[in-house]
């Protein structure tokens, strides 16, 4: 059941059975098979069809509220007991953390405990979140999302946005398109309100969404516009300092997000603990390049 409720999930969260096999690492074949054989053990139709494409029925999405927090508590029956041996813990990180200051701090702060090993993984930052949420991994980090109130958030660094000149030059070109993230991003609804108070012309260009932050930095690079980027991502892409400034009072709040469950664990929160101090350490660091 727990496979053919993920494919049901999938095709809620992505809206075509093509995206939600590209999500699940499956064909488009076996997606429809689950959810048919989740049909067939149900009783009840999940899925309609609207044109080309399947929609959920009323009774699918009733259904999904009611089983989502439980199979992220069947899930978590996988978390390691802590009365001794070696615990072990699953990760993910957003994408643009993972491609850049994320590995090494998190390597840190490992070496800094014992007794604790870590599974990493890697996605965009709405997946790390759902992936926590439905507990297929015991933690995430991430950009902290307005929305995850059913997640508990430990906050770790608000992470510095710079402003990198197109083609990396050493000085600005004047009404430059601006390059970052797409507005559905949780990254861009943490900045935006901070980007409208305090740099509102910036907002006033032409503006190119793209899906990652590296993707951004690349199109920069190659003269398309002015990127918006995160610092730490600048700083691993070892861009010229002379081509982008640090924009004052704009950065993304970046957290933990964990389940009531793991919150509890004595290996969570030494390891928070120890991700914390070699965050800040990071990022005290990176304010003095």
């Amino acid at each position: 059941m727990l496979s053919g409720i993920d494919a049901l999930l999938a095709l809620e969260r992505f809206g075509t059975v093509s995206e939600a096999a590209v999500r699940l690492n499956l064909t488009q074949s076996a997606v429809s098979k689950r959810i048919h054989a989740l049909q067939d053990e149900l009783g009840y139709a999940l899925v309609e069809p609207e044109g080309r494409r399947l929609r959920l029925t009323p009774s699918a999405v009733d259904f999904l509220q009611r089983a989502r927090p439980l199979v992220a508590e069947l899930r978590e029956l996988r978390t390691p007991g802590e009365a001794g041996g070696l615990a072990h813990l699953s990760l993910a990180l957003a994408d643009s953390i993972a491609s850049s200051w994320g590995p090494r701090v998190l390597r840190r702060a490992l070496e800094r405990v014992q007794g604790i090993e870590l599974d990493l993984h890697s996605h965009r930052s709405v997946l790390v979140v759902e992936s926590v949420r439905l507990g297929r991994y015991h933690i995430g980090l991430c950009t902290d999302p307005l929305g995850a109130m059913d997640l508990i958030h430990h906050p770790l660094a608000d992470e510095p946005m710079v402003l990198v000149n197109s083609r990396c030059k050493d000085r600005a070109t004047r009404n430059a398109p601006l390059i970052t993230i797409e507005p559905t991003a949780a990254a861009w609804k943490a900045i935006e309100p901070r980007m409208r108070a305090n740099h509102p012309q910036l907002l006033s260009r032409a503006r190119v969404p793209v899906e990652s932050f590296g993707a951004a930095i690349q199109m920069v690079r190659a003269g398309f516009g002015d990127g918006l980027i995160p610092l730490g991502l600048v700083l691993e892409s070892r861009l010229d300092r002379a081509c982008y400034r640090t924009l004052p009072s704009v950065a993304r709040p970046v957290a933990l997000l964990v389940r009531k469950t793991i919150d509890r664990l004595p290996s969570f929160m030494l390891l928070r603990e120890r991700l914390l101090e070699a965050t800040r350490s990071h990022f005290a660091a990176a304010r003095t390049h």
